[in-house]
C-alpha cells in the first residue's frame, strides 16, 4: 500500500517550512494569501489531506456535532435531519447521526462515544432515559440539546411541540363535521410526544360531551402495520365513523385494512392522520392530517444547537404546524371536505 504523504512533503513541495504548512492548515489568519495558495496546492498535488480527527484530539475539541435518534426508519426523520446538516454545515460544523434503536443501553453507549471523541455538541431523541438521567449527563457531557420531548430542568435545551393543542384540534375538526364515534390509533404510551396528542383526543372529546365514546388502540410502535391491526381490532368492539391517528403512517396502514374490508374512506369512515409526510397529499383519498415542515424543524434545531455550543443567546420561535384539509374527511351531515 502506498504511503499518505506528510506535513514534511508538502513543506518540500512548496519549499515552505514544516511551521507555515501547520499554520496555513490551522486557518492562521497571519499567512499570507498566496503563500497559502502555494501550499494548499502542493497539498492538493502530492494528495495530502488533512487528519481532522488527529488534529481535534491534539486541540482537545472538535468541529462536529453527532445525533442519536431511535431508528433510522422513522419515516419524517431524513428531512429534520437534512435541515440540521444544512444549518451546523452553514456555522462550519460536520454533522453525524447514529440510532439506538429503542434502546436505553445504545443511547447511553452511542452519547458516552460521542463525548468520547470531544464532538462539539450532541443532540438527541431519547425514549429510554428518564429525565433525571438525562439532566445527570448534561453535567459531564458537550451541549446536549433535546430533540422531541421536554426534560425537567432542562426545557431551555429541549425542542418539544405541542402536540397535544395540534391533536386536539384535529380532532375537533372530526366533531365539527358530525363525528361522536371516534376512535383513536395512539404510538407507545411510554413516549411523551404520544402521551400528549393521546390526551388531546381525549379533552376534545370530554369537552364535547363525548368521551363515553373514547376508545383507544395503543401500539408498540407508531407503524402502517400498526394502523393496519388496530382497525382490524376496532371492528371487533362496536361501530365508530371515524379513526384519529397519532401519525400518518398509522392512517396509511388503517387506510390499507378498510379498503381490504371493503369500507370507502371517507364515505363509510374518515381518517385523519398528523405530520403530512410525502405520501399523505398522493394517498387515496388524500390524506386531511397536521403539518409541520420537517426540513425547517431541522434547520431550527441545528441552529439552537450551535447556539449552545457558542454560549449564545437563541430567542427563535419553535416553528408552528397547520392543519391541512384534504379529502378523507365526510361531513356525516352532508358533503366531503
Amino acid at each position: 500500500m502506498k504511503k499518505k504523504p506528510n506535513l514534511l512533503e508538502v513543506a518540500r513541495e512548496a519549499n515552505v517550512s514544516p511551521a507555515t504548512v501547520s499554520r496555513v492548515f490551522n486557518n492562521n489568519p497571519r499567512v499570507d494569501k498566496e503563500l497559502k495558495k502555494r501550499v494548499l496546492e502542493a497539498a492538493k498535488r502530492i494528495g495530502y489531506k488533512t487528519n481532522i480527527y488527529a488534529k481535534a484530539l491534539i486541540e482537545g475539541k472538535t468541529n462536529f456535532i453527532g445525533m442519536v435518534l431511535t431508528r433510522f426508519e422513522i419515516r419524517h426523520y431524513s428531512s429534520i435531519i437534512s435541515g440540521i446538516e444544512t444549518a451546523v454545515n452553514k456555522a462550519g460544523y460536520r454533522f453525524f447521526v447514529t440510532s439506538s434503536r429503542y434502546s436505553k443501553e445504545k443511547e447511553i453507549e452511542k452519547i458516552s462515544l460521542l463525548n468520547d471523541m470531544n464532538f462539539a455538541g450532541i443532540i438527541i431523541i431519547s425514549v429510554g432515559l428518564s429525565d433525571k438521567e438525562i439532566f445527570e449527563i448534561t453535567k459531564k457531557s458537550a451541549p446536549l440539546l433535546v430533540f422531541d420531548r421536554s426534560v425537567e430542568k432542562y426545557e431551555e435545551n429541549c425542542v418539544y411541540f405541542n402536540y397535544y393543542e395540534y391533536q386536539k384540534r384535529i380532532t375537533n375538526l372530526l366533531i365539527k363535521n358530525g363525528h361522536k364515534k371516534i376512535v383513536h390509533i395512539s404510538g407507545p404510551i411510554n413516549l411523551q410526544v404520544y402521551r400528549g396528542k393521546k390526551q388531546g383526543y381525549s379533552d376534545a372529546l370530554k369537552e364535547n360531551g363525548l368521551e363515553k365514546y373514547e376508545n383507544i388502540y395503543f401500539s408498540d410502535g407508531a407503524t402502517n402495520e400498526a394502523g393496519y391491526y388496530a382497525v382490524k381490532d376496532f371492528f371487533k368492539k362496536g361501530a365508530f365513523t371515524a379513526i384519529d391517528c397519532q401519525n400518518d403512517q398509522l392512517a396509511f396502514g388503517a387506510m390499507c385494512a378498510l379498503k381490504e374490508m371493503g369500507l370507502r374512506i371517507p364515505d363509510d369512515i374518515s381518517v385523519t392522520g398528523f405530520g403530512d409526510v410525502p405520501e399523505a397529499e398522493y394517498s387515496t383519498p388524500r390524506l386531511t392530517t397536521v403539518n409541520f415542515d420537517h426540513y425547517t424543524i431541522g434547520k431550527y434545531v441545528g441552529r439552537k444547537m450551535i447556539s449552545m455550543i457558542r454560549k449564545e443567546k437563541f430567542d427563535e420561535c419553535v416553528p408552528s404546524f397547520k392543519i391541512i384539509e384534504r379529502n378523507s374527511i365526510k361531513n356525516i351531515c352532508g358533503g366531503v371536505i
